[in-house]
């Protein structure tokens, strides 16, 4: 009876079912056809209907059998996950092989990893600059960006103190002049 109500789904319930198998979402499978999450559900739903289920995912599952899938993919693998692997074969050309190595494989060491100091002369930004953390200051470079930033905020304070001095003055020659 199961194979004569998998007959009955339209291709884009199928379509629907098989990306269920995949672990997909209903907000993940919409942009793929080109249709609404709410669509999705809707064609799930008739699919599950037709098939007797009550869960998306025995829907999907019984689709797979029937169409032969082979494995279900893996759950809550991320794909940007790079996969372990050995560490480089190398072959020496034929003027550098040694002559206890003729038919091996030479293995490349792996070299550690050296952090260099950045340069002196190179000014620190107080903020995350581009390539940079967040917190790369020392205590003493901290303290010195909040001293330049206070001297320059007092200079910036009295500077604007003393034209807006200078612009009453002006303000006041205009008023006294006939």
């Amino acid at each position: 009876m199961e194979p004569d109500r998998i007959t009955r789904l339209t291709e884009m319930q199928r379509k629907c079912l098989r990306l269920v198998y995949a672990h997909l979402s209903s907000k993940e499978i919409a942009p793929r056809l080109g249709v609404e999450p709410g669509t999705v559900d809707q064609y799930i739903k008739a699919a599950m209907r037709t098939l007797g289920v009550s869960d998306r995912r025995k829907a999907a599952r019984m689709l797979a059998e029937q169409e032969g899938a082979v494995a279900q993919p893996l759950v809550y693998q991320p794909p940007d996950i790079a996969r372990g692997h050995e560490p480089e074969k190398l072959t020496p050309s034929i003027g550098e092989r040694p002559e206890t190595a003729l038919g091996e494989a030479m293995r490349e060491e792996p070299v550690p990893f050296q952090v260099t100091a950045p340069s002196a002369a190179r000014l620190r930004l107080p903020f995350a600059a581009k390539g940079g953390t967040r917190n790369d200051l020392g205590s003493g470079q901290r303290l010195a960006w909040i001293a330049a930033i206070a001297i320059l905020g007092a200079l910036a304070y009295f500077g604007l103190i003393e034209g807006a001095g200078k612009i009453a003055e002006v303000v006041r020659g205009l008023r006294t002049t006939p």
